[in-house]
């Protein structure tokens, strides 16, 4: 990492404020709200640094949303992230988000160890409008739990209520919206057993 990618003040200012490691890009522009927390553990929390995308990198934390890193997590640049009122987004050690990906957290969304998030993914635990069916409104958001080490291709999308399991690859452009299996390839939506991923 060069030293010019760094918005000096804004890395010092954040890793004093909330007594963590942040390592905090020029081009990232970070909105917090009342008592909104980022909580960094074990590691460094890299944000807006990773590829050369001159697009603005946004984090934005709504009242009492808390981002929860436990260990080493990059997100690049191009990225936005938003965390709604009460709502809480979890990454864990060595998993990286890469450039122009979108996360939208209305509730929980859980990001396991190992992860690798390829560039213009959208993770959205909301439907954000309710789906009404015989006078009777459909659950607006679920949780989504993303197991470790998964690697989801580009320009796929994960919505509300979605379970991935361990060393399972979701192929690019694919959609989930259910739960899918550890140690297999998703590709096409059909779940194939007896796969695994390394970098």
């Amino acid at each position: 990492m060069k030293i010019f990618k760094l918005s000096i003040l804004k890395t010092i200012w954040y890793s004093i404020k909330f007594k963590s490691k942040i390592l905090v890009g020029k081009r990232c522009k970070i909105y917090l709200k009342k008592g909104s927390k980022i909580i960094v553990k074990n590691g460094v929390l890299r944000i807006g640094i990773e590829h050369n995308t001159l697009v603005h990198t946004i984090l934005e934390i709504n009242e009492s949303g808390i981002l929860n890193i436990d260990g080493n997590v990059s997100i690049g640049k191009g990225c936005k992230v938003v965390i709604a009122n009460r709502a809480k987004l979890e990454i864990n050690n060595d998993s990286y988000i890469n450039e122009c990906s979108k996360i939208v957290c209305l509730k929980n969304i859980h990001i396991g160890k190992k992860c690798a998030i390829s560039w213009g993914v959208n993770i959205l635990d909301t439907d954000y409008h309710y789906l009404i069916k015989k006078g009777i409104k459909n659950v607006k958001e679920k949780n989504i739990y993303i197991d470790n080490h998964v690697w989801i291709g580009c320009n796929s999308t994960i919505l509300k209520g979605s379970f991935i399991g361990e060393n399972t690859v979701i192929s690019a452009n694919s959609l989930v919206n259910s739960k899918i299996k550890k140690n297999g390839l998703f590709i096409n939506g059909v779940f194939k057993e007896g796969y695994n991923w390394s970098k």
